[in-house]
């Protein structure tokens, strides 16, 4: 028997149930956490929160027992470097889609990251990609795998990679930021800290809302605020420490999206300043705590 988290006014049984896998990682907790807070980010829809192990509010585990059913499935799950073979974020999506047939549901949404660009200046879905990492070609290969060859078969639910830009509170800054310690920033010859586009919960669950709620999914879509920032602009807001050194010649300068798509999908601007991103990541890390 699984729980579920209800959202919006409607009555249980209106609901379509969305499962999401990977709900232990940092990012499911930070969604989770905001979802909680701010329910009418998803109406009409119950939450099945699953993983690959147990854990507090976790539902259902993969691979124990058949899935619940489900109208859609969202796959936070994924390997990022460090802690893993990056290679096996092919095989998970794969196993998001077979649990999406398995449960019937007929959309998936999985997902990618901006390091598919590589260094990128307002990059759209259809920018030559150039990724500088073992992570960014995984993704690559991930997004192939899921898209080439024959269209999908009627009987296959249909995949959108949603292009992930770095999530606040669930990147390296800002576990930095929690260290207490002055940050360390790369300083460019523009007088300019690393420039990124960035990407809130609450957009996220708007990314998700409008994925799922429109007639037919693009296979691709960037997501993150329409505000490209500076880490430095960040670190301010936080009233975090930093200090300057020489940027190395590895070190990417800028790695922001157009998005373009996004507000089309949603309605929306999506610009979120940075003093409102330190403001949502604190209250929703105290939320997941």
């Amino acid at each position: 028997m699984t729980s579920a988290t209800h959202l919006g006014s409607s009555a249980p049984s209106s609901l379509k149930t969305l499962l999401v896998l990977g709900s232990t990682g940092k990012l499911g907790r930070l969604l989770k956490a905001c979802i909680a807070a701010s329910p009418d980010l998803l109406t009409g829809w119950q939450i099945v929160w699953g993983a690959r192990r147990a854990g507090d509010g976790v539902d259902w585990v993969y691979p124990k027992g058949p899935p619940p059913k489900a109208d859609a499935v969202l796959a936070l799950w994924g390997v990022v470097p460090g802690q893993g073979n990056v290679s096996d974020n092919i095989t998970l999506a794969h196993q998001a889609v077979q649990i999406a047939k398995d449960c019937d549901a007929d959309r998936v949404l999985h997902c990618s990251s901006s390091a598919v660009y590589g260094p990128a200046r307002e990059a759209s879905e259809i920018t030559a990609l150039a990724p500088i990492n073992a992570y960014g070609v995984a993704k690559i290969e991930m997004e192939q795998s899921l898209f080439q060859g024959v269209p999908p078969l009627p009987d296959k639910p249909i995949s959108c990679a949603m292009r992930l830009s770095n999530v606040v509170g669930a990147d390296s800054l800002f576990r930095a930021i929690q260290s207490g310690q002055p940050v360390t920033l790369d300083g460019f010859d523009i007088g300019q800290s690393p420039i990124r586009s960035y990407a809130t919960p609450t957009v996220v669950w708007l990314a998700v809302n409008s994925l799922l709620s429109v007639d037919t999914m693009p296979d691709i879509v960037n997501v993150a605020t329409s505000n490209p920032v500076a880490m430095h602009e960040l670190l301010e807001a936080a009233e975090c420490p930093f200090v300057w050194r020489p940027a190395q010649e590895t070190a990417l300068a800028e790695v922001s999206m157009s998005l373009a798509r996004l507000r089309r999908l949603t309605g929306q601007n999506l610009v979120v300043p940075p003093k409102d991103m330190i403001a949502e990541w604190r209250k929703l890390t105290e939320a997941a705590e």
